[in-house]
């Protein structure tokens, strides 16, 4: 089969011809259709995991997968030969990724039945940015009227974020360019501020002394990430994708950190087919590569200003 793999620390990924994967007794052979590009992703070409992770050669690169289950095992009973699903791989290992033809999956792990509403390259493009968002818009859990600051609101998880936080009622406030303020409003954010002409903690602070409710930390800024925790009232609550919550420190500020590590939940994942199909949460593709073109894509995250999602085709050549 086709994968786009990282043949050594000294190489780049590129497409191989690589062996199908034999599936256990408890797992599935899923025909993969389209995936996504995370900043994971690029972590793992560029080899940025060592001394983390265990690196197996032949590395696949991809994590997000939308596609049909073409053989069972022997033990399976959750799903049949036919079957639509999504997830994404999370293993301590890398060996195995989702820019390929074919995955092998247990059964009650990563995937589930794909969202009926979307198709393959928008379902691929929902798994791990939209855990990710979930766990941290359910940590923060905000009522309506409160506010909340996204940081890094533009990108895969953000873009997720700034939905679901504005369907429970939450003010939005959003970090973007000027130029992306029609697409963050469009998603549900209130406010934006553009933090490439000041410094978004001082407008904030001006903007509201009192403090604000919420914040959602998923974009690296310079002075890091305390700034923006101090913008919390007491009470307040903040969730990092990037281990930055300080729960030690922010204690005696009553304001409640949580550092989100997203698990390729069957049950969060349930929840989120069921945001799609009820139309409350959009997948905003804004860019699509084959899977010969993955590695330029991989390229062109790193160097662009990345908006939404950008997916992989994998069903095309």
């Amino acid at each position: 089969m086709r994968a786009v793999t990282l043949e050594s620390f000294d190489n780049s990924p590129e497409l191989h011809e690589v062996p199908t994967p034999q599936i256990a007794p408890n797992e599935v052979l899923v025909r993969v259709h389209a995936s996504s590009i995370n900043a994971f992703d690029v972590a793992v070409g560029a080899g940025m995991l060592q001394g983390m992770m265990e690196y197996e050669f032949p590395v696949t690169i991809g994590r997000d997968l939308a596609g049909v289950v073409e053989q069972v095992g022997s033990e399976v009973s959750r799903y049949q030969v036919g079957d639509e699903v999504f997830g994404f791989l999370g293993t301590p290992v890398l060996h195995q990724g989702t820019w390929a033809d074919y995955v092998a999956s247990p059964e009650d792990m990563f995937v589930a039945p794909k969202p009926a509403s979307l198709g393959f390259l928008e379902a691929g493009a929902l798994p791990t940015a939209g855990v990710a968002a979930l766990m941290s818009i359910d940590a923060l859990d905000p009522s309506d009227g409160e506010r909340v600051l996204v940081v890094g609101a533009t990108g895969g998880v953000g873009s997720y974020a700034v939905q679901l936080a504005a369907k429970r009622g939450a003010k939005v406030i959003a970090t973007a360019r000027s130029e992306d303020e029609d697409y963050l409003r469009d998603l549900g954010a209130a406010e934006t501020i553009d933090y490439t002409e000041g410094d978004v903690v001082s407008v904030i602070r001006e903007r509201y002394p009192e403090g604000i409710e919420g914040l959602a930390d998923f974009a690296n800024y310079p002075g890091g990430f305390a700034p923006f925790a101090e913008l919390c009232a007491p009470g307040g609550r903040v969730a990092s994708t990037l281990g930055a919550a300080d729960a030690e420190g922010l204690a005696a500020t009553e304001v409640r950190a949580t550092n989100i590590m997203g698990t390729p939940d069957p049950a969060l994942l349930n929840r989120l087919a069921e945001l799609a199909d009820s139309g409350e949460l959009r997948v905003p593709v804004q860019r699509t590569f084959s899977l010969k073109e993955a590695p330029e894509g991989l390229d062109v995250f790193q160097r662009e200003h990345v908006l939404g999602k950008f997916a992989i085709s994998v069903a095309t050549a």
